[in-house]
């Protein structure tokens, strides 16, 4: 009897054991639970403020971009006259609906310190090349002020060309231009005569090519429609200096002072040219004059509209052999004249055409001249 009664109560008290301990463990495995999805939230809403941070980081750089564009506007006008390039800008109201839920005004007013970090970063990279926006701050370029554009020429006497020029602006109505004009003919460069077939003589060449390089200043008038831009240039190669083309290659064989002047208005485009090509080295062989006049007219003097045509019209260009210090002879090498053709094209490209006669008629009959140009 007693015994019974011993084991009834172990086992009671086992039962109860076990029960504690099953609530003790039920206990235990809420908590750890709840501190558990405590974590992940803390971590998930820390993730939403750092993307709401870079996401406002980036709206203020946009919104940045759009005034300072904005600001850009009249200079994108002016430079269709300067062969300047426009850049597209991406809609920031894309990227704010998109943001998270709001956060309360203590959080919301810490954000901009970070946002401008962000953005101070993002146009670091411009800045440290030397070149920046106007508000930018620092001393370097501002590259809303420069301007230029790499042209591919090719015509029936000088052969390919390329001409890299831009500007700077450096006062209103005033730029900073410089230039650079690669000639590839062979014949301003060193040749030599190679036996041919058949007892004929070839020249061959293609050394101390024809460089040419200057800078200068253009003045703008009534409101950029009119320029004059008066440069100076330095030659290098074997064409002037040398009794004999193509013997001595030197740099700074000669200069070119050069005026260009430019109309361009809503109906009317113009352009004329004047180089004075003077050789200053060893023998001064000979000298150079080059001038050409262009007259056109644009399809808004017509009411034409959706046309690709940019203007059309009458070229005129002359060289002529101006001093041969060597045998005395001197003159026209060529004098062009024929109509010409201008289309604009997309991604800021010009392409020009133009054909006709040589009144001269040495060289050919007929003349061609054809460049396409990118403005940047």
């Amino acid at each position: 009897m007693k015994m019974s009664l011993k084991l009834g109560t172990n086992n009671s008290v086992n039962k109860n054991w076990i029960r504690g301990t099953k609530k003790l463990f039920g206990l235990f495995l809420f908590l750890g639970t709840a501190c558990m999805s405590s974590a992940v939230l803390a971590k998930t809403d820390s993730d939403l403020r750092k993307k709401l941070e870079t996401l406002e980081a980036r709206i203020l750089e946009l919104e940045a971009r759009l005034e300072s564009k904005g600001g850009q506007g009249e200079q994108n006008t002016e430079g269709t006259k300067h062969g300047a390039g426009k850049e597209k800008l991406h809609d920031a109201g894309t990227l704010q609906s998109s943001a998270p839920p709001a956060q309360t005004d203590d959080e919301f007013k810490k954000k901009p310190e970070a946002a401008g970090a962000r953005v101070a970063n993002v146009e670091g990279s411009a800045a440290d090349a030397g070149w920046q926006d106007a508000d930018g701050g620092g001393h370097g370029f501002d590259r809303k002020k420069f301007h230029g554009g790499v042209t591919l020429k090719q015509d029936a006497f000088f052969g390919f060309q390329t001409i890299l020029d831009g500007e700077y602006e450096i006062r209103d109505n005033i730029d900073f231009t410089f230039y650079s004009w690669l000639w590839t003919s062979p014949n301003f460069g060193r040749s030599r005569v190679v036996s041919g077939p058949n007892g004929t003589q070839v020249d061959a060449g293609g050394n101390g090519l024809w460089t040419e390089v200057g800078m200068g200043l253009n003045f703008h008038f009534f409101d950029h429609a009119l320029s004059i831009n008066p440069q100076i240039g330095m030659l290098n190669g074997a064409l002037l200096s040398s009794r004999i083309v193509g013997r001595g290659i030197r740099a700074g064989e000669g200069v070119v002072p050069s005026m260009t002047i430019n109309y361009n208005d809503d109906h009317f485009t113009g352009q004329g040219y004047f180089a004075y090509y003077l050789a200053i080295r060893d023998e001064r062989a000979r000298d150079f004059i080059h001038n050409w006049i262009s007259l056109g007219v644009k399809p808004a003097l017509l009411n034409f509209k959706n046309t690709p045509v940019a203007s059309v019209g009458v070229h005129w260009e002359h060289l002529r052999f101006h001093k041969d210090r060597i045998e005395g002879n001197t003159g026209t090498v060529y004098n062009w004249i024929g109509p010409y053709i201008e289309f604009a094209l997309p991604m800021s490209l010009a392409l020009r055409f133009s054909a006709g006669a040589d009144l001269k008629g040495d060289v050919s009959k007929e003349f061609y001249q054809a460049s396409i140009k990118l403005h940047f």
